[in-house]
Order: structure tokens, then C-alpha cells, then sequence
């Protein structure tokens, strides 16, 4: 993950708002990375301070209006229970009922509105973020998936063009107990030009390569080494030893990645003799 990747989390993080995975890496992250650190530590402060700093709104006519209905109301019933209240002006209630100044308590209210909706405009924020994340994440999933079609593709026309070359031919290569699911195709055209592809195969070891084998009267020459990729697909294009052009038998082995002179791992794919 890129830098600029791990500062575009640092506001969801304020908020609270990132998932288990992506708050781990980021911790990860502000363990070496002092410059996030203080900004994290900005973006905590904004959003502490949010709901204090956000001017109170006064409400409208029509909302002071209700309110001094009410009060009226409740000025009436007061006067039916207290009827001494009833020789006070009309014009002044019982206060001894009111527990707190009404606009003040509006203003409160208007303040936590305000922060409210910028908080909620934040979260917001963060889910289009998200979301615009996990789009770019499809993306680049889709544009692997196409560009490994077009690599398949290319290499099908290469191996056809291959077996429609005269004199061209072709030997499959069955998968052995350490690979009992795999199998291979290897062509070659008469001046030993050689493809193979396999299907299938185990992923190697750490340090471990495939190597193709070309066998001929107990001797064993050695071909090029080729890693799968991660659906067991390989494809790699060798020269066929001149020697083992003719009745020879094709068998690919595990070995260092380096590759060898001697086969020393198990076989995992051998064509009939």
C-alpha cells in the first residue's frame, strides 16, 4: 500500500470508521511514519472540538410562535389549579415551572444539530471514500483478469501456430502421484523449437522451481526451469536437445530454482515412453 493510501485513511480513522483490516495496516503504518502520526493527531482534534466550535442557529418565527403557545397553554392550566395566579397579567406565566431559559436550550440544540450534520457529512465522506476505493480495487482485479486472458490467448495462437507447422509434433505429459490432477502439452517443430505448457500443477516451495527433462536411453538432459502461476498454469518455451528429437521421454520435475544438471526431486509429470 502507498503512502498517500495510508493518509487518505487517516480521517475515517478519526471517525472511527475503518474496518479491522484497514486499522491494523494503518497502525502498522503509524508505528514508522511520524508525519501521519501528527496528522492523525489534527484530524482527533477536529473532529473532538467539532460540536463546540459550530455557531448556534436561532430558530425560525413560526418555531418561537409554537413555543409561546405552549407556554400560554401551560400559563391557563396553571391558573385553573393556582387561581390566585388568574389576577397576574396575562402577559407574564409561571416561570416557577421552567427549568431552563428556552433559547438558550434551543441554541444548545441548534450547536448539536450543526455538528451533528457535519459529523454526519464526514462519515459521509468517508463511504464515498471507501466505496471509491473499492472500485479502484475492482478495477485493477479486472485488469489483471484481462491482461492473464490476453497472455492465454496469445499463448494458445502461439502453440497452434506451432502445430501447424510442418513436421511439427506433439507429446502430452500425464501427471504422476505427487501431482495426480496436472498435465502437460509439449510441441516442437523440426528444428526443435519446443512450448510447453502445463495445467494444474502444485505451487512450488519457496526456492523451488519446475524443471523440464529430456530423456533419452537413461540419459538425462536438462531443459529450462519455469514457476507456475497461482492456478497451477505454466508456459515456457525451450530447444529440444537434437539427441532427443526421436523417441525420447519428457518428464518435469521439482528442483531448486535455480535449476540443476542431475534431477534430484520427485517427478510430477512424465510422458509415455
Amino acid at each position: 500500500m502507498k503512502h498517500e493510501d495510508y493518509k487518505e485513511m487517516l480521517a475515517a480513522n478519526a471517525l472511527s470508521a475503518l474496518d479491522a483490516s484497514d486499522a491494523r495496516e494503518l497502525a502498522s503504518h503509524l508505528e514508522v511514519c511520524g508525519n501521519c502520526r501528527l496528522e492523525l493527531h489534527e484530524w482527533q482534534e477536529t473532529v473532538a472540538c467539532m460540536a463546540f466550535n459550530v455557531e448556534p442557529s436561532e430558530p425560525s418565527l413560526a418555531v418561537r410562535e409554537r413555543i409561546l403557545e405552549a407556554a400560554r397553554a401551560e400559563a391557563a392550566r396553571s391558573s385553573i389549579v393556582q387561581p390566585n395566579i388568574a389576577s397576574v397579567s396575562p402577559h407574564v406565566l409561571p416561570f416557577e415551572h421552567l427549568r431552563r431559559n428556552v433559547w438558550t436550550s434551543l441554541g444548545s440544540f441548534g450547536a448539536i444539530a450543526a455538528a451533528i450534520a457535519m459529523v454526519s457529512m464526514l462519515a459521509g465522506l468517508v463511504i464515498l471514500w471507501q466505496q471509491n476505493r473499492a472500485n479502484r480495487n475492482e478495477v485493477t482485479r479486472l485488469a489483471t483478469q484481462m491482461r492473464d486472458t490476453n497472455q492465454q490467448l496469445a499463448n494458445e495462437r502461439a502453440m497452434v501456430a506451432l502445430l501447424i507447422t510442418p513436421g511439427s509434433r506433439m507429446k502430452e505429459l500425464s501427471g504422476t502421484n505427487a501431482a495426480p490432477g496436472a498435465h502437460a502439452m509439449l510441441a516442437y517443430d523440426k528444428t526443435g523449437h519446443a512450448m510447453l505448457m502445463t495445467k494444474n500443477l502444485p505451487a512450488p516451495p519457496p526456492g523451488k522451481a519446475y524443471q523440464l527433462w529430456f530423456i533419452k536411453d537413461d540419459r538425462k538432459m536438462p531443459g529450462k526451469v519455469f514457476t507456475p502461476d497461482a492456478r497451477g498454469n505454466g508456459v515456457m518455451e525451450d530447444q529440444i536437445p537434437s539427441s532427443a528429437m526421436e523417441s525420447a521421454v519428457y518428464a518435469i520435475t521439482l528442483e531448486p530454482a535455480g535449476g540443476v544438471q542431475i534431477p534430484t526431486g520427485a517427478i510430477y509429470l512424465v510422458s509415455a515412453s
